[in-house]
């Protein structure tokens, strides 16, 4: 079951128009812990596009969460410049990541899957949220990997 789906293009003050837009309509059924959780991990994936992959500049997002088999779970499409690849191997030494450079962190201890590719000149983050189960409707959102 499609709960979001949000296309602008990428500076602060459109990422957190589109959080303010999902937070207070289609997460508002989630219960308070998920629904922290999935716009924690929305924040830090698209101010890391805006910032990151468009370099400050303005370029074109779109964000979906979905319901698919009990779990949320989440697609971020930019056409932004290649980003770094999400291992879940590589360690951090906070001390040499820029402003801090958790987000990245975060992003992958609050998700229990993440992909990203690149795919016909696009970044294509796709993720399922950790630890966290939904009441699923029986619809569901199919990933299709071309």
């Amino acid at each position: 079951m499609l709960l979001a789906h949000e296309k602008f293009l990428a500076d602060p003050l459109a990422v957190r128009a589109a959080l303010v837009r999902i937070e207070g309509g289609p997460l508002a059924v989630l219960a308070p812990a998920q629904r922290e959780t999935a716009l924690l991990v929305m924040a830090e994936v698209l101010n890391n596009v805006a910032e990151h992959a468009y370099g400050g500049g303005h370029g074109p997002v779109s964000a979906s969460l979905w319901l698919c088999h009990g779990q949320l779970c989440g697609r971020v499409l930019d056409k932004g410049v290649v980003p770094p690849v999400f291992t879940r191997g590589n360690r951090y030494d906070p001390a040499t990541l820029p402003e801090g450079g958790f987000g990245l962190g975060l992003i992958r201890v609050l998700t229990e899957r993440l992909v990203q590719r690149r795919r016909l000149g696009c970044n294509v983050l796709d993720f399922r949220l950790a630890g966290h189960n939904a009441q699923d409707t029986g619809d569901s959102f199919l990933i299709r990997h071309n």
